[in-house]
Formats: C-alpha cells, sequence, structure tokens
C-alpha cells in the first residue's frame, strides 16, 4: 500500500473546495463541524510576503492523497437538521462528495479513486 504523499496545495484545496461545497449542499445536512484545530487557530494562513496561501484547510472535512494509484479519502464531520435520518444524510454526503471530488479533479484523463467517510457529529 502506498503511503500518503505531499502534494499541490492547491489540489488539495480544490479538493477541500468540492467536497465542502458537495456537502454543505446536501439536503439535511444543517453545517460542517469544524474540529479543534480550526477553532483555535482562528487567523487565516498567510504567504511570507503577506499574501493568502492557497486554502489546504477547511472547516469539518479532511483529506489526504496517495500516489499509485492516484486515490483520495477524505473525512467529513458534520451536524445533521432535525427531522432528517442521519443514515440518510450520511449516504447522501458521501455520493455527492465522491462525484464532486472526481469531477473537480477531471482533467480530461481516469478520475482517481475517491472515498468518503461521514461522521454525525450533532442533530440541530
Amino acid at each position: 500500500m502506498s503511503r500518503p504523499q505531499r502534494h499541490q496545495p492547491q489540489r488539495h484545496a480544490l479538493v477541500l473546495h468540492a467536497a465542502a461545497d458537495a456537502a454543505r449542499e446536501t439536503p439535511g445536512v444543517a453545517f460542517l463541524r469544524p474540529g479543534l484545530g480550526d477553532l483555535l487557530r482562528g487567523a487565516a494562513a498567510r504567504a511570507p510576503g503577506g499574501g493568502p496561501v492557497a486554502d489546504t484547510r477547511m472547516a469539518g472535512v479532511r483529506a489526504e492523497r496517495q500516489d499509485h494509484p492516484e486515490r483520495w479519502h477524505l473525512r467529513i464531520h458534520l451536524a445533521v437538521r432535525t427531522g432528517h435520518r442521519a443514515i440518510d444524510v450520511t449516504r447522501a454526503v458521501r455520493a455527492r462528495t465522491e462525484t464532486a471530488v472526481r469531477e473537480a479533479l477531471a482533467d480530461g484523463g481516469e478520475a482517481p479513486a475517491v472515498s468518503v467517510t461521514v461522521t454525525v457529529t450533532d442533530i440541530t
């Protein structure tokens, strides 16, 4: 099994944004749940010259990439709206996120494998 690899921050940001947007737009999702690091971080990262760097962190979404063959694994933490079944929401989020990330990474070649783990942290 290949080990996780460092990769281009822009590609990582693309994956995070596609996954977060797909999850947020899924019916029944109240919000993505930030982790402790997201809560403590506060200020946005800055490049040495003072400009913004590629956003490689997204509250509620983590992504790891493996090479040979290219494969992405995403972990999404979210809150479900009251009145929605958590199992139905997690299935929908997983399917929408996998599709959105594959489409975002499609560059005319074969789309990479994408797997998604969804954890419900709250029902609001």
